[in-house]
């Protein structure tokens, strides 16, 4: 499992360092153009746009599977044992339920609509754009499932070395 993590965790900040470079680049054509050569471009717009929303969702793919994500602490800190198992276990698939109905479902939903929807400037099928919902769903489903199973071998690790 941890081989899979970090394969996929190198991936994502690749891509996310990928799609950083892309837009800085971007903006920085789209600065020239506009205030050097006074015609701004509106392709370059959209492009940021849509590379924004990219880099946010597989940014937040990478930071759910790193288990840097915002969270309430309180309860989990008081916890230890087997209680602060079934707390990350429990929380974990309350993150996967919403995933799966808002990330998969929702953007697979998005992605119909998007069929139909052409992007003006770029003239491409949105649900190309749309399609980043889905993918970032299914990322952080395995994260998901990926955290579980490490949070339930570092129990069963303590759990041993206690008995030793």
């Amino acid at each position: 499992m941890e081989k899979i993590k970090n394969i996929m965790d190198k991936v994502l900040a690749g891509a996310c360092a990928l799609l950083l470079t892309f837009m800085t680049a971007l903006i920085t054509y789209q600065v020239v153009v506009r205030y050097v050569f006074k015609s701004p471009s509106t392709m370059s717009e959209d492009m940021l746009s849509y590379s924004f929303v990219w880099l946010s969702l597989l940014g937040s793919a990478l930071v759910f599977g790193q288990r840097d994500h915002m969270k309430v602490s309180i309860f989990s800190e008081k916890l230890t044992g087997a209680g602060k198992v079934i707390l990350s276990v429990l929380s974990e698939c309350i993150i996967l339920v919403i995933v799966i109905c808002v990330f998969i479902f929702g953007g697979k939903e998005f992605m119909v609509v998007g069929a139909l929807q052409m992007s003006p400037t770029l003239n491409i099928a949105m649900h190309w754009i749309y399609s980043i919902l889905p993918l970032s769903g299914i990322l952080i489903v395995i994260y998901n499932v990926i955290n579980i199973i490490q949070s339930i071998q570092e129990f069963n690790g303590e759990r041993r070395e206690e008995l030793l």
